[in-house]
């Protein structure tokens, strides 16, 4: 089965944006955006996040991003069924997939260079969730909601 993935950025992360929909393209992945068609510094991360949270709440995975990745990360997990992890290194992301099954990695994007846009979006999309008694904890995480 082909998952799907979303995007959803804000001005903020519209350089290092254009560098995950190069990655994607290159390997033929297909993704659907939400910000806006053209540079605007008056965006906002909220709507596009609410937009994307509802593909990612029915099986999509998320990349999201702003310039320190926190408001993204507060706008993803107000929805219950996702959850997005603020990834600012290749480890982070492949914590956050492995123990914690994230259907959301968040860049921030004024705190990563090039390279780490690449490398931490190749390995969270590379890596899957354990399972087992991570899926107890995420259990419990889903009740808070």
């Amino acid at each position: 089965m082909k998952v799907m993935i979303v995007l959803a950025y804000d001005h903020g992360a519209w350089e290092k944006f254009e560098i995950v929909k190069s990655l994607l393209e290159g390997r033929g992945i297909e993704y659907e955006v939400f910000a806006s068609k053209e540079y605007d510094a008056l965006d906002s991360f909220a709507v596009f996040a609410r937009e994307a949270n509802e593909k990612v709440k029915s099986g999509a995975i998320g990349i999201y991003g702003c310039r320190s990745g926190i408001g993204m990360s507060m706008a993803s997990n107000k929805a219950r069924g996702v959850r997005g992890a603020l990834c600012f290194n290749e480890k982070i992301a492949e914590m956050s997939r492995l123990h914690n099954n994230s259907n959301v990695c968040i860049l921030p994007c004024d705190y990563i260079t090039d390279d780490d846009v690449v490398s931490i979006v190749e390995k969270f999309l590379a890596t899957e969730f354990l399972g087992g008694k991570y899926q107890a904890r995420i259990d419990e995480l889903e009740e808070i909601k």
